[in-house]
């Protein structure tokens, strides 16, 4: 193992990795991310039709999840969606709770993970906290206007407010 005359702290190997990843051109497989990116508006809301319809509102995704999230928050899932409710009202139950821990998710894909229906929901967290609002309601379309209000509403308040992280482990 020599070391990197370019950078000091690498080795070569760890140079040899890098000009490896820099030299890959091709996607061999696109994430669920760059995938729905790629996607036609008509083609979006068909692939999240499919997606929302197989929720159940089981909720282990928000059981699993160690953000613990205070109820005076601001998106009280209750007040929109009813525990147990189905069919769902998509994109709803996943967009509110996808906002209220926009800013403390740790995104460690437990709620995909332990998702009965396997929806893609750490894409959905993704989505949240890289894109603004108005371009997450253009990737997951659907939403009706009353509840786009309260997210922006809500996206607005929680940027003023000092934030301190809380998680439930």
């Amino acid at each position: 193992m020599d070391e990197n005359p370019e950078n000091h702290a690498l080795t070569n190997i760890v140079q040899k990795r890098f000009q490896a990843i820099r030299s890959e051109k091709v996607i061999k497989q696109p994430t669920p991310l760059q995938e729905i990116l790629g996607m036609t508006q008509q083609e979006r809301e068909g692939f999240w039709q499919d997606q929302f319809k197989k929720c159940i509102k089981c909720y282990g995704c928000i059981d699993i999840c160690p953000v613990y999230v205070e109820e005076s928050d601001g998106l009280d899932l209750s007040k929109w969606v009813e525990r147990g409710q189905v069919p769902p009202p998509f994109p709803l139950f996943h967009l509110l709770r996808a906002y209220q821990v926009w800013d403390t998710c740790v995104l460690c894909g437990e709620c995909e993970n332990t998702c009965p229906a396997q929806i893609p929901l750490k894409t959905i967290q993704d989505f949240v906290r890289y894109l603004p609002p108005e371009k997450v309601f253009e990737v997951i379309p659907g939403l009706e206007n009353e509840a786009r209000d309260e997210i922006l509403n809500f996206v607005e308040r929680r940027k003023k407010l000092p934030r301190g992280i809380s998680y439930a482990v």
